[in-house]
């Protein structure tokens, strides 16, 4: 089970409970919680970041105002650690002691590899957050405050969010709040996004870390949320086992005025479909035109995921038909300005009938729109019907209309195929052979994408359960040297030989 992730007291002070709270005042609506009296044993695997996650406070002050000490004893505010050495000198000793400690650390070489890191652009963020960790302690005291907003932009760009990178982040946030360096919303809305989706299966940990930072902004440190910051925690809740939890955040977010962007809208949709709501589907992208807003590829793509959970499949696969004809038609006829126009008008009225007909609102505006699909369109239904269909043709269709677009597939679209493998590959008389796996796997191998762990185990779970474990491992070894040449994750690289070593036949 995970821990609180954030609040390092929260974790000691508190023992194991399940307890309803309000968030703030009476009126607003109650949060689930749970906390745990121990720190999870999934930290002390990251030994880069033991130090930072798994210390001890040596005081805590509570709802008094007086210090407490101890393991298990209540706490409800987090004070800054304060170490033994420095605990009863007086902030002129303290000024004293910082000076010269800066004076005699000006030539340290961990300080000249931080800021090598630090002022080289290509630099990765696992490497800089190395470098950041050598720092001695107090580490913001040689940054200023530009440095360390800049240094959490470094950290969060990347290509996917994952755990690490989630706790790389939360360090920094951590030490801007034990040395007060103040926190503005955008990185405050990082950090809570971080939580949401850095996890694959989000637990009720998960979610109340989230509601905890929430908290910790606008009681700690005064800063209220923004429509970002409630489109966060909406998609949050969506992904949480608490299906009432969505609407009462969008609840408190028309208490305090805010009103909804595309995003919320968006994430709107995303829910009913969990929810198998068709009709809570239709109601929401009706609400969406009539704010004004444009429907592109992104609305649609989300329309079409929320059908397809919703058991709407159809429906949504009309809509991306007619987005496959839409540019084809244009590209067909050369023809002047004019009659381009009429051409693309004709087309969008067809797709306004489309929608019209699945019961949607056909006064849409799709003129400035780019209805174009994009590889996330396909992905959609590629990864369906690997997963419930198990059409093999079908899945051939799409992409062969995905090379007509002129669009390159990605790992992601190899990850749905090897999935679609090691769930009906066992199967008997499957389209589903191995030769197909071994075309597969060739792509995958000779096309340069970036590999990925998700991608890895499900080539290695359809290679077991086809041709068996010996030639999972020669799999394996080819993986395994091009992963390393493309510089991947050491602790991936061994999460994957340790699953491999588990692997059955039959899964």
């Amino acid at each position: 089970m995970r821990p609180h992730i954030l609040s390092r007291t929260e974790v000691i002070g508190r023992q194991t409970s399940s307890l309803w709270k309000t968030y703030s005042r009476p009126r607003a609506f109650p949060v689930w919680t749970r906390v745990l009296s121990a720190p999870c044993p999934r930290f002390t695997n990251l030994r880069a970041l033991d130090d930072i996650l798994c210390r001890r406070f040596t005081r805590v002050q509570n709802g008094d105002g007086k210090y407490e000490g101890g393991e298990g004893q209540a706490v409800s505010k987090a004070a800054s650690v304060v170490p033994p050495a420095l605990e009863h000198k007086s902030a002129k000793d303290l000024k004293r002691t910082n000076e010269e400690s800066l004076t005699g650390l000006q030539n340290d070489n961990r300080l000249l590899t931080f800021w090598g890191s630090f002022n080289c652009k290509s630099t990765k963020p696992n490497q800089l957050f190395k470098s950041y960790l050598q720092l001695p302690v107090p580490r913001l005291q040689y940054l200023s405050q530009e440095q360390v907003y800049g240094l959490l932009s470094r950290i969060s760009i990347i290509k996917k969010g994952d755990e690490n990178t989630m706790l790389q982040y939360l360090t920094i946030i951590d030490d801007m709040k034990t040395g007060r360096v103040p926190i503005p919303r955008y990185h405050w809305n990082t950090a809570i996004s971080f939580v949401a989706k850095c996890y694959r299966h989000l637990t009720d940990h998960d979610l109340q870390s989230g509601l905890f930072l929430w908290k910790e902004m606008e009681r700690s440190a005064g800063v209220l949320a923004d429509a970002t910051t409630f489109n966060i925690l909406f998609h949050l809740a969506t992904n949480s086992n608490m299906a009432h939890l969505p609407l009462m955040i969008l609840k408190e977010m028309k208490r305090r005025n805010i009103p909804m962007d595309r995003f919320s809208y968006v994430n709107l949709i995303m829910y009913y479909g969990k929810q198998g709501d068709g009709r809570g589907i239709r109601h929401a992208y009706r609400e969406f035109i009539r704010t004004g807003e444009v429907v592109d590829i992104v609305v649609l793509n989300a329309v079409m995921t929320a059908l397809i959970d919703a058991g709407e499949p159809q429906a949504a696969e009309d809509v991306l038909m007619h987005l496959i004809q839409l540019p084809t038609k244009l590209k067909s006829e050369p023809s002047s300005e004019d009659q381009s126009a009429r051409k693309l008008h004709k087309d969008i009225r067809n797709l306004r009938w489309i929608l019209a007909q699945q019961g949607f609102d056909p006064r849409m505006d799709l003129r400035l729109a780019p209805l174009a699909p994009d590889l996330v369109s396909f992905a959609i239904f590629i990864d369906y019907h690997a997963r419930e269909t198990a059409d093999f043709g079908k899945i051939l269709s799409l992409l062969n209309d995905l090379a007509e677009c002129g669009i390159n597939p990605e790992a992601s679209t190899l990850q749905s195929l090897f999935k679609g493998f090691a769930l009906h590959g066992s199967v008997r008389y499957t389209p589903w052979t191995l030769q197909r796996l071994n075309a597969v796997f060739d792509a995958f191998m000779n096309r340069g994408y970036c590999i990925s762990q998700d991608a890895t185990l499900w080539c290695l779970r359809a290679h077991v359960i086809l041709a068996g474990k010996k030639r999972g491992r020669e799999v394996w070894e080819i993986v395994k040297m091009r992963w390393i040449e493309q510089g991947g994750n050491e602790s991936e690289i061994s999460e994957v030989e340790h699953r491999l070593s588990r692997m059955k036949k039959n899964l």
